[in-house]
């Protein structure tokens, strides 16, 4: 007896979402709790997974939208997989090399073989089970071998986007031959269109060129229009919200690293190996944060109607960028964690979030934010708020920079990095929000004082 494939309940307050991505196509035999499809909502993506195994049978395709509790398939688990084209083609190649074989004539043998590579050719794109449903149906389309495209999901999967990537980028080295070669004859062509060995495509393939201005398009190509997706309508919903409810400010200094980043280089290794994880900055700067909220506890409070409401906990949101959007997952009671618990629950975090199997309770509860621009190379910016929190701290590049040392008067060179926090100031005033700040920049100027908790 078939067995349902239901949209799963996400939380009280989400009612739908919409199926991005299917990892099988129909007809496939997959097993137990493999990854079916992911699930998009206005508040987290997560993949489900396969309550048993089975054949599958897909009902709602990709992009659509789907309510919590659909059916949008069923899984046979008496079923027979589908045989792909591919496969099917298979044992007729198969005969005609068979029968070439025997022949003493290599002139007779040739023309049993000539089919071969256009059959295969033919055949490949539906028969390669690395292509997910949209990436197949692109590669059909446009007649492309898909064993030249690198995937980027999981295992080796060839998404959406892969494809969109080889096409652009085939199309950037087919213009710079073009410009920069002659017209060639009909046999050399021919044999540029024969696919080059596996082990030698790479080097047989033309580097491509150097970033050129974008071609000149046809008016109607000017311009395109791209659905948003449901979480990137909720985040700009809660920006708008944050921008507009709030009295945000943001108050800016810098933070001199030189002792941190020297106790970590002596640690790093021996932490590594004890605990299975490095040894990053991030951690310093949640003990920090915690270590300030505790000496200013208005920080830690919020507004609900006309009162302030204080926690008397500390549950550190960090915020972690994947390709969907922003996304916050909560560390829960931080100040009771070690440093080395606190590394391994963001690079948890971070892994789960990317790979959209993050709860909605990990994004839910937090009462105070700290994002990191400066992985991405940012050197000053100003955070907005995480609303109902009232502050959020900034982190940015860490810079080597001529400054002035107090103690000697001396120009010296020191890993400087600039820091913000931005904060409500109908809950937090001026004052409160420079010290909070200057808290956190000496405790990760001297790491010792958050070590003996002083």
């Amino acid at each position: 007896m078939a067995v349902e494939i239901k949209v799963p309940e996400v939380g009280e307050s989400i009612t739908e979402g919409v199926i991005v991505e299917w990892h099988v196509s129909d007809g496939d035999l997959v097993e137990a709790e493999a990854p079916l499809f992911e699930l998009e909502t206005d508040k987290i993506t997560m993949t489900v997974q396969a309550e048993t195994g089975g054949v599958i049978h897909i009902e709602v395709g990709e992009d659509e939208e789907v309510e919590i509790g659909q059916v949008v398939g069923t899984i046979d688990p008496e079923g027979e997989p589908a045989k792909s084209a591919g496969d099917a083609a298979k044992p007729e190649a198969e005969t005609v090399q068979a029968e070439g074989e025997p022949e003493p004539d290599a002139d007779a043998e040739a023309p049993a073989r000539e089919p071969e590579p256009e059959a295969e050719t033919a055949t490949e794109p539906a028969s390669d089970d690395r292509l997910m449903p949209a990436a197949r149906r692109l590669v059909e389309q446009h007649e492309l071998d898909p064993s030249q495209i690198e995937g980027s999901g999981k295992g080796g999967r060839v998404l959406k986007g892969d494809v969109q990537a080889y096409m652009r980028a085939r199309e950037h080295v087919t213009s710079a031959v073009e410009e920069e070669k002659p017209a060639r004859s009909e046999p050399a062509e021919a044999e540029a269109k024969e696919p080059a060995p596996a082990t030698d495509r790479k080097r047989a393939e033309p580097a491509p060129p150097p970033p050129k201005p974008e071609p000149r398009r046809e008016p109607g190509e000017r311009r395109t229009r791209k659905p948003m997706s449901q979480i990137r309508k909720r985040i700009a919903q809660r920006l708008l919200e944050a921008k507009n409810a709030t009295a945000m400010l943001t108050t800016f200094n810098e933070a001199d690293l030189g002792n941190l980043m020297a106790m970590r280089a002596n640690y790093k290794d021996t932490f590594a190996e004890r605990y299975g994880v490095k040894l990053g900055v991030m951690s310093f700067f949640v003990k920090a944060s915690v270590d300030a909220l505790q000496q200013f506890p208005q920080v830690n409070r919020f507004i609900e109607g006309d009162e302030f409401v204080e926690n008397h906990y500390y549950d550190i949101g960090i915020a972690v960028s994947t390709d969907r959007g922003l996304m916050v997952p909560v560390i829960r009671d931080a100040d009771k964690l070690s440093f080395a618990e606190v590394e391994l629950a963001i690079a948890d975090f971070a892994k789960r979030a990317r790979d959209g199997k993050i709860t909605l309770d990990e994004l839910q509860g937090g009462t105070f934010t700290i994002t990191n621009g400066g992985v991405f190379g940012s050197l000053l910016s100003t955070p907005i708020l995480n609303p109902p929190q009232s502050a959020i701290l900034g982190m940015h590049s860490i810079k080597k920079r001529p400054v002035v040392d107090e103690e000697t008067d001396e120009l010296v060179v020191k890993p400087m990095m600039y820091l913000a926090v931005s904060y409500d100031h109908r809950v937090i005033d001026g004052r409160d929000s420079v010290t909070f700040l200057r808290r956190i920049i000496d405790c990760i100027e001297n790491p010792e004082r958050m070590m003996f908790e002083i």
